[in-house]
């Protein structure tokens, strides 16, 4: 028999209850939904209603160019050759099929300062470019808006942008799904608190039904200093945490030559992302590689491989999503994901397999954490198209066992 009496544990236990509810509250894990693995940031004048079937047919384009069939692509961007054939055939449908998984106005770095009158129409026509496209079926699973920050000298120009943009967006009637919206340059928590309520202000005078999210790039050594402060500030609306990789490496003196995703510097601060992340559903995305695919087909395989590279080297590190600032980085982007979903998801498919029939086998006893790791890295091949309910059914696993809450 017990020592302790039921009605002395629930007593000593009664303080606990708040906290319960603080914990599920405040952690409540990844949301499930599928998770896009790139952003790609257009500036705002270059973005019409085609945008997405356009990027696709441009690198579809530079893949017949520079790598026409699967040993030129596995060489120029570094894949094991036994995944070759297999990739290439991916790669090629996903630029067919849905090439943008994410997509992402551009007013700031990539659209620099223009008139007024200039910025005023680019951030409407975009806007209702994003309109045409989602009334044709062509507008991604989630898009949205990098305005200017609240930096001083742009912050009057940046909340007119985002005011001009939603205004427009939301004409006619419901904003398309999948809106988002990201603010630059953050370098307090005070700042993500004053965007959060002007968002706010505009659903209220737009009669928009729901909350937009918001993502913040992390490109200044404050903002890495105050992650948790702002994850709090940007919470509930707050969805995501993106690595400014140039910006950030430049703010702490690190040379041209030597910054990049896989600078010490930069991996120390999605670490730490990551970290104040870890558990609240907020996700993390790298950064973009400068390195474009452009010129002759040693400049291009160069680049692709160089892009591949920091893909790899990102998911090997949990970072699922990073940025893509040129149509023909989706073929490096694409190979590298499905490589590396392709690699492991034998291995994967067996031990989660052994773990949800609950008895051992082979040479690793998982942990339920684990499991879950396993059971994501499951998810992102569905997602991907890499992986279908029959090659599920082969490993003793269904949908209902992977996409359960619990993983």
């Amino acid at each position: 028999m017990p020592t302790l009496p039921d009605d002395v544990t629930a007593a000593l236990t009664a303080p606990l209850t708040r906290l319960d509810t603080d914990l599920a509250a405040g952690f409540p894990g990844d949301p499930g939904t599928p998770h896009p693995v790139h952003t790609c940031y257009v500036p705002a004048d270059q973005v019409t209603a085609t945008l997405a079937d356009d990027w696709g047919a441009a690198a579809r384009a530079v893949l017949d160019t520079h790598a026409g069939n699967a040993s030129v692509l596995a060489a120029a961007t570094g894949i094991p050759a036994a995944l070759a054939e297999q990739v290439h055939a991916h790669v090629r449908r996903v630029l067919t099929d849905r090439p943008v998984a994410d997509l992402r106005v551009d007013l700031e770095d990539g659209y620099g300062i223009r008139t007024d009158a200039d910025e005023d129409a680019d951030a409407a026509a975009a806007a209702g470019a994003l309109r045409a496209a989602a009334a044709a079926g062509g507008l991604p699973a989630s898009y949205g808006l990098r305005p200017k920050s609240l930096d001083p000298t742009v912050r009057t120009r940046g909340l007119r942008s985002l005011d001009i943009f939603l205004t427009t967006l939301t004409e006619g009637g419901e904003t398309p799904p999948g809106l988002v919206v990201t603010l630059p340059k953050v370098s307090a928590p005070g700042q993500v608190s004053v965007f959060c309520d002007v968002l706010t202000e505009l659903e209220r005078r737009l009669g928009s039904g729901s909350m937009i999210p918001l993502e913040v790039q992390v490109e200044t050594p404050a903002a890495v200093l105050a992650l948790p402060a702002i994850v709090a500030a940007g919470r509930p609306r707050l969805t995501g945490l993106h690595i400014g990789t140039y910006d950030y490496s430049a703010a702490l003196g690190v040379s041209a030559e030597h910054q990049g995703g896989d600078h010490p510097a930069v991996e120390l601060a999605t670490a730490l992302m990551q970290l104040a992340t870890a558990g609240t559903g907020v996700r993390v995305a790298d950064g973009s590689s400068n390195l474009l695919p452009v010129g002759d087909r040693a400049a291009v395989h160069a680049a692709w491989h160089r892009h591949a590279d920091l893909v790899r080297r990102a998911w090997t590190r949990g970072l699922y999503q990073g940025w893509d600032i040129h149509p023909a980085q989706l073929v490096s982007r694409h190979a590298a994901v499905a490589a590396c979903l392709l690699a492991g998801l034998p291995a994967t498919l067996q031990r989660l397999s052994a773990w949800v029939g609950a008895y051992p086998s082979g040479s690793v006893a998982d942990e339920p954490a684990t499991a879950r790791a396993l059971a994501g890295h499951v998810r992102r091949a569905l997602d991907a198209g890499l992986l279908d309910d029959s090659g599920l059914a082969a490993a003793g696993l269904t949908r209902a066992a992977v996409t359960d809450p619990r993983m």
